[in-house]
């Protein structure tokens, strides 16, 4: 039988990707509305990433898992050569739907983010790669960005985006689970954090929004594992052939 807090407290890796991607999406709209500026948005994220390194360092210690240098050299390294690539693509991707009408750039936005949150790995054994099919949520989630990125009007802005873009979706997932596995109080927090600064994000833009993520949070969080437990006397265990070989063993008494 399943455990309600147990299974409660698993649901966080669920509600902290469908939290990032209203995040996500909410710094899309006040960059789109010209309240978040480019230059603003790319020193948080240069911050962001570094002290998330940091951390990232810091919990790989905790776990005694042999990726520091990984994480040092190999990280940092990708992150560079991917901001100068992006840096001289911004142009060709602001660019890149000019002739594409606006409606079919929200459909096709909706379609991919609906694919990343329905493939994103929500298991917390992978710490150091991005495998199937997190690779196409990852895909997923790049495609919608570029979409995205292709409605603001300036190449900073576009720069700054899909950078944010690429750490938020690449590399922030793998730091959650590396925080799950080291305290359980922690990814609970993070989960919260998560939520209310979506939640905060939205009140701005959407009230109707922003109250609907908060009571589909509760849903997953608390009704899902109900749900879950209570189905349960609906199972039927059947047996047959197939099932393996059970030893029987005497026991003799002398």
């Amino acid at each position: 039988m399943y455990n309600y807090t147990t299974v409660a407290l698993q649901t966080t890796v669920v509600t902290q990707h469908l939290s990032s991607i209203m995040v996500f999406i909410a710094v899309f709209i006040n960059l789109y509305r010209g309240t978040l500026t480019g230059s603003a948005l790319l020193w948080c994220s240069t911050v962001t990433a570094v002290l998330g390194i940091i951390s990232w360092d810091l919990l790989s210690l905790t776990l005694r898992t042999p990726v520091q240098r990984i994480i040092r050299f190999g990280t940092i390294k990708a992150a560079v050569l991917f901001a100068l690539l992006l840096f001289g693509l911004s142009p060709i991707l602001r660019t890149l739907t000019e002739d594409t009408s606006s409606d079919t750039i929200w459909a096709m936005t909706v379609i991919f983010f609906c694919v990343n949150l329905a493939f994103h790995d929500y298991s917390t054994g992978n710490l150091t790669n991005i495998r199937f099919p997190g690779s196409v949520s990852l895909n997923a989630a790049v495609l919608a960005s570029v979409l995205l990125a292709s409605q603001l009007d300036s190449n900073l802005s576009v720069f700054a985006f899909l950078l944010f873009a690429l750490g938020w979706f690449a590399l922030f997932p793998i730091f959650r689970r590396y925080l799950k596995r080291i305290s359980a109080a922690a990814s609970v927090a993070t989960t919260m954090v998560l939520a209310l600064v979506a939640t905060a994000m939205f009140a701005y833009i959407s009230r109707a929004i922003a109250m609907l993520h908060v009571f589909g949070t509760l849903f997953i969080t608390f009704g899902c594992p109900l749900w879950l437990i209570w189905v349960q006397r609906y199972k039927n265990e059947i047996h047959g052939p197939w099932d393996e070989a059970r030893p029987i063993v005497h026991h003799y008494y002398h």
